[in-house]
C-alpha cells in the first residue's frame, strides 16, 4: 500500500516540478515511508501548485515538452494547463482505485460509496 501512495504523491511532485520548470526530484530520493514522510511529497507538490496558480505571469497556454519515447510526437507538447489537469486527475484516479481496493478488502460502505460511511471502520 505504501508503494502505491508513494507513486501517487511522488508523481504529483514530479508533475508540479515539471510544470514549474523546477529540477525534478529523482524517484530514488523519494522516501519509502513512513506515511508522514510520503505525505511530505504531496505537501511540496501542493505548495508548488499554489505558487503556480497564484502567479499571474504563468503562461498556461505555453506548450511543454514531454520526453516519453512511447508517446506519439503529436502528444508530446501539451499546454501547461492540460498538464496541470492531467496531474490532478492522475492523483484522483489513483485515490479512486485505492478506495475500490479498500472496499474489496472487506470494508464496504454500502450504498454511500465513501470510506467515511464504512461500518467496519471506527
Amino acid at each position: 500500500m505504501q508503494a502505491f501512495v508513494r507513486h501517487i504523491w511522488g508523481a504529483e511532485l514530479l508533475w508540479a516540478q515539471r510544470i514549474a520548470n523546477l529540477p525534478e526530484t529523482a524517484k530514488a530520493d523519494w522516501p519509502t515511508g513512513p506515511l508522514d514522510a510520503l505525505f511530505g511529497l504531496h505537501q511540496k507538490a501542493v505548495e508548488i501548485y499554489l505558487g503556480l496558480v497564484n502567479d499571474s505571469h504563468i503562461n498556461w497556454n505555453e506548450p511543454m515538452k514531454l520526453n516519453y519515447p512511447w508517446l506519439p510526437e503529436a502528444l508530446q507538447q501539451p499546454s501547461r494547463r492540460k498538464t496541470l489537469g492531467h496531474a490532478l486527475f492522475h492523483s484522483q484516479r489513483h485515490w479512486a482505485q485505492l478506495s475500490t481496493l479498500v472496499r474489496q478488502a472487506g470494508f464496504p460502505s454500502g450504498l454511500m460509496g465513501d470510506l467515511l460511511f464504512s461500518l467496519r471502520l471506527t
